[in-house]
């Protein structure tokens, strides 16, 4: 009984000192992740791990981004707007130390009027972003404008009528002939463009008043519920359902769970 005790308690701490080395080696190696990781994925980390989940039942499961989150996601940032500019930069792949005047003015542009369009094009791995956001600055497109006009993957190939995305590219390539040589790779594709329009409702969460009786969304827009009450009663116009709002998105009252009518 001694001898085999002894030969367990070796064993034991045999395979005690293989899961510590495992886990120190896969610790080491997720410092090393850490540390290798870009401010693109840093930023975009961040976003995808701030999402929230839609409870409706209609955009059920559908992700959006609170509006406190999106206030405080570049405003995190140490050092004031010097340092929400270098991390602008320094997402967008431009070295931040000594950054030109045009640039300068890009990071600017982004935080004063086109955070959402920058978020997006971040959230979607839009592949040419220093690129894209340069095309938005020339074209002053801002958050106000969106959402974007959307067509379907039909339209966008088969139409003579290009979408607006494609036809901003376009002018300033006819403007730039020597960059479209140097450059022939298109930023807007079906592709990318799809990608934006289905991605741009998850930053684009109404606020929902208590005092409008009657709310209509666009169907592809997550709504801010979430908890669903599992008790439903029918109504005169349906089905009635208890939802909690989402605090960042409710305003006017300080109860933050509301009764939603939706039609059989």
């Amino acid at each position: 009984m001694s001898a085999n005790s002894d030969q367990t308690k070796e064993s034991d701490d045999n395979q005690a000192m293989e899961m510590t080395s495992e886990d120190s080696y896969q610790s080491e190696s997720e410092a090393d992740s850490d540390s290798e990781s870009t401010p693109l994925q840093s930023l975009w980390n961040s976003l995808r791990a701030s999402m929230s989940t839609s409870m409706f039942e209609r955009t059920e499961t559908k992700l959006f981004l609170p509006r406190d989150t999106f206030e405080q996601i570049l405003s995190r940032t140490e050092g004031g707007l010097s340092g929400r500019r270098k991390l602008i930069l320094e997402v967008m792949g431009i070295e931040s130390s000594r950054p030109s005047e045009d640039d300068r003015a890009l990071a600017e542009y982004i935080l004063d009027s086109a955070q959402k369009v920058f978020l997006i094009a971040v959230y979607i791995q839009l592949e040419q972003l220093h690129a894209a956001m340069k095309l938005f600055k020339v074209s002053q497109y801002k958050d106000e404008k969106l959402p974007v006009e959307e067509r379907t993957a039909r339209e966008l190939d088969d139409t003579p009528r290009r979408h607006e995305f494609e036809r901003m590219e376009n002018r300033q390539r006819d403007r730039r002939r020597k960059d479209r040589k140097k450059n022939p790779k298109r930023i807007w594709d079906i592709h990318t463009i799809s990608k934006f329009q289905d991605n741009q409702w998850t930053f684009l969460i109404p606020i929902i008043s208590a005092h409008d009786q009657n709310c209509n969304f666009d169907s592809r827009c997550p709504i801010p519920f979430t908890t669903k009450n599992a008790q439903q009663r029918s109504g005169a116009h349906g089905i009635v359902y208890k939802y909690t709002i989402h605090p960042a998105h409710y305003k006017n009252s300080l109860h933050q769970v509301i009764h939603v009518i939706v039609q059989d």
